[in-house]
């Protein structure tokens, strides 16, 4: 139980980080972007947008967190091994190619790479390494 409580709560706090920085990316892009423009045309409030970014981001990476928890739990009764500065290697593993398969084409679109870098290794940090921790300090 512990390790899909800490998966709600990393998944919870990757929401947090990213609505503000989903907004302010959104906005800067939009000079740039037919696609940004589409979602915030011009003078969109940036609050405004942070906020329906919120809503959409604690649903979605609460609802990760809880899967990849899930997981855990399940890898950590057979195959409970440390490794690579984590405490459960194969979750570790799982999660780093869970990240590599998502974001992996998104660095195709030079206009994203710098954004897609950054939410890789945080997504990658925070439920790789900080969900197992934080199932640790909960048993």
């Amino acid at each position: 139980m512990a390790a899909v409580f800490s998966g709600f709560i990393v998944g919870y706090a990757i929401a947090l980080l990213i609505a503000p920085a989903g907004a302010i990316a959104l906005v800067r892009s939009n000079s740039r972007s037919g696609f940004a423009q589409r979602i915030a045309p011009p003078g969109t409030n940036v609050v405004a947008l942070s906020l329906v970014i919120h809503f959409a981001a604690i649903l979605a990476f609460t609802a990760i967190g809880l899967v990849l928890g899930m997981a855990l739990a399940g890898i950590d009764d057979r195959r409970p091994d440390a490794g690579l500065g984590s405490p459960n290697l194969v979750y570790t593993l799982l999660v780093l190619s869970l990240t590599a398969v998502i974001f992996i084409p998104t660095v195709a679109f030079p206009s994203a790479r710098r954004y897609a870098i950054g939410a890789a290794a945080t997504f990658a940090i925070a439920f790789g390494w900080a969900v197992p921790w934080l199932a640790q300090l909960g048993k």
